[in-house]
């Protein structure tokens, strides 16, 4: 089939939509289908990245955060058998939508939703018009609707639509490459590694530090940090985007400097290397913004024991006490003790660690996860 992949972000954008999004156009072109992702054009990407599938990125009439206006989606998606639109995008699935209004029967549409949106002000209220009068023809529209879990889908704003349409959604979780994310030597040779002790603890956290991602809850992590005992311990904040230099002040305002590090090098080649070097992961979302983390798969991969918030989706992921813990949304001090019993304690560090990567050989390899998705598109697009 000829599919197009239909994305607000994609990389070198980090962010765990634009992620799965490339994992969807790689499993699906390795299952000998023709895959075009269409995204909106960003910051100039030279060279484009090597890819067994086709790359669009196309000029914005308009932005909104990270979605862009792009009315000419429409008629770029003409003549492919399946469109897979990963949503949200603003201004770019009310065209997908169209395409599929006028197409009907000759074109699938498999809606993959990721997420809701939280926001005040302007933001706040488009995001809210979009839930209450797009969402819900998106749905009815679309010819299968995939979540990343159950969990998610019934505290979120398609639950009504889970209720209804049963049979239309199905569940599969991100996945993860469990070759090039895989447990290995210690070494700590990344470039941040001159600011962490060999035999201390490191604490990681892997996420967009732009204002898209502000849910991820680094500023709450700091103010953790600042009230644990840091003593031969470090915390590695890896991430780019435009809130960083205002993390940055707020860890120095708050006498972290010597324990924080931030480091916007890390690219792609080097992530798994970084994951290895960690003792444990953090995820500190602060809302349903948060559906699943993928961060936390990586980790588990890599054989890294994981510490999460507590939300819809995410606690899918997290075998509480067995690959890592929980812990209550929002709470520094429960978050504090968390990550304190997984330091402290080294055979439930190293229990957790094993388990960490039986969970992600079992539930989330890729390939296995890309053989679901082939077989769902073909079956929405018969």
């Amino acid at each position: 089939m000829r599919i197009a992949v239909v994305v607000s972000t994609f990389p070198p954008y980090q962010g765990g939509m634009g992620n799965m999004a490339r994992s969807y156009a790689e499993g699906l072109s390795r299952h000998g289908h023709d895959v075009v992702v269409f995204c909106p054009a960003g910051r100039r990407v030279k060279p484009e990245p090597s890819a067994s599938y086709g790359i669009h990125r196309l000029k914005p009439w308009g932005r909104f955060r990270n979605s862009a206006f792009l009315p000419q989606l429409s008629a770029r998606l003409a003549g492919f058998d399946l469109v897979n639109l990963h949503y949200p995008f603003y201004g770019g699935a009310e065209f997908a939508l169209l395409n599929k209004k006028l197409r009907g029967t000759k074109q699938a549409l498999v809606l993959n939703f990721q997420m809701d949106n939280f926001g005040t002000g302007l933001a706040g209220l488009i995001q809210d018009a979009y839930r209450h009068l797009l969402l819900p023809s998106m749905i009815t529209a679309a010819d299968r609707v995939i979540v990343t879990s159950f969990d998610y889908a019934a505290h979120s704003s398609v639950a009504g639509f889970v209720r209804r349409f049963p049979g239309k959604f199905a569940a599969v979780p991100p996945g993860v490459d469990t070759d090039r994310f895989a447990p290995g030597p210690n070494n700590r040779e990344h470039p941040s590694s001159r600011r962490i002790a060999s035999d201390g603890d490191l604490v990681l956290f892997v996420g967009g530090l732009d204002q898209a991602h502000a849910f991820k809850g680094v500023g709450f992590l700091l103010e953790t940090w600042a009230r644990m005992d840091r003593r031969n311990r470090t915390l590695l904040v890896v991430g780019r985007g435009n809130l960083r230099e205002r993390y940055i002040r707020r860890a120095a305002a708050l006498g972290l400097a010597e324990s924080v590090v931030f480091d916007d090098t890390v690219g792609d080649a080097d992530l798994p290397g970084v994951y290895r070097s960690a003792d444990l992961v953090v995820l500190p979302s602060l809302d349903r913004s948060e559906a699943f983390g993928i961060v936390l798969i990586e980790a588990l991969a890599s054989g890294v024991p994981v510490v999460a918030a507590d939300l819809p989706g995410v606690r899918s992921v997290v075998e509480n006490g067995t690959n890592g813990f929980t812990f209550k949304v929002g709470d520094s001090l429960d978050l504090a003790a968390k990550i304190d019993l997984c330091l402290k304690d080294q055979l439930l560090h190293d229990r957790m660690a094993a388990a960490a990567r039986a969970a992600a050989l079992s539930r989330y390899r890729e390939s296995a996860l890309w053989a679901e998705i082939d077989r769902m598109m073909k079956e929405a697009a018969t």
